[in-house]
């Protein structure tokens, strides 16, 4: 039986190829759990905060017995065991998708730190095309688990502007445009995706879209941060400014500024 896990999307698992009903949320999401651990132990006492925060019920620990014994029902026996402090599922190389994400992000970071933006692209694009949606879109982000889906969202976003950085030095400047101003209307504090956006606009001759495009990321800075743009941005804007020859050369270099908005956070589903 070939087994498949995902958590870029809704949570889901796969058996031979066709998708496996897991059930109710609370179930999904202690797959989920596991899931972020994958061939360790996760244990009771953060199972019990990813399915109920701080309010676990009387009857949690037989519920979350329940839980993994449906889930044992839909796997080899072998594969998820008790595994003091708790419970541990087997997942094999090739199985989990978040897994082969991050393996093709640092392959891609590994191509583009020797200047081989192709093979770069080629990975960032098969890591950006795991993702069926949110990072575990279907089941409740409660404080046990909100900090690394958020994490993982991170990540992909992370990939985005990488993607994004290998196509504007291969020249492919117009194809990266409206991607870019989808992801902005979704992430509109991305400094860097605003940056690539400036020039990839500047480099197709559209140098008045360009230098209006600063002013869209500084109102978007201050609306949702209070925030200036940065000094690579700023920059970025004082070179177009004055039509500075070096912006014919590389995309400048970034110092990753952390400004990504943060997401209200979804109420549980108890």
């Amino acid at each position: 039986m070939r087994l498949r896990f995902g958590i870029l999307g809704p949570v889901q698992m796969w058996q031979d190829g066709e998708p496996v009903h897991l059930g109710a949320a609370k179930q999904r999401l202690l797959l989920a759990c596991l899931l972020l651990q994958p061939n360790r132990p996760v244990s009771i006492e953060r199972l019990f905060v990813a399915l109920w925060e701080d309010r676990p019920p009387k009857s949690a620990l037989p519920n979350v017995r329940s839980y993994v014994n449906l889930l044992r029902r839909r796997l080899d026996d072998h594969r998820l065991r008790a595994r003091p402090p708790g419970y541990s599922l087997t997942v094999c190389p090739g199985e989990l998708d978040v897994l082969e994400f991050r393996e093709s992000l640092r392959h891609g970071r590994e191509a583009m730190a020797r200047s081989d933006h192709a093979e770069g692209l080629r990975h960032f694009t098969a890591a950006l095309g795991l993702w069926r949606g949110g990072a575990a879109e279907d089941v409740p982000h409660t404080v046990g688990v909100a900090a690394q889906f958020d994490a993982l969202e991170e990540q992909r976003f992370l990939a985005v502007e990488e993607a994004a950085r290998a196509r504007l030095a291969l020249g492919r400047y117009g194809e990266v445009i409206g991607g870019l101003r989808e992801t902005l209307a979704l992430r509109p504090t991305r400094e860097r995706l605003w940056g690539h956006l400036m020039v990839a606009l500047y480099r197709t001759g559209d140098v008045a879209g360009a230098l209006t495009v600063y002013g869209e990321a500084r109102e978007a800075l201050n609306r949702h941060l209070g925030i200036e743009p940065g000094p690579e941005l700023a920059e970025l804007h004082h070179l177009m400014l004055n039509r500075d020859p070096r912006l014919a050369g590389p995309v400048i270099g970034w110092r990753h500024r952390r400004t990504a908005c943060p997401r209200p956070r979804r109420p549980s589903r108890r």
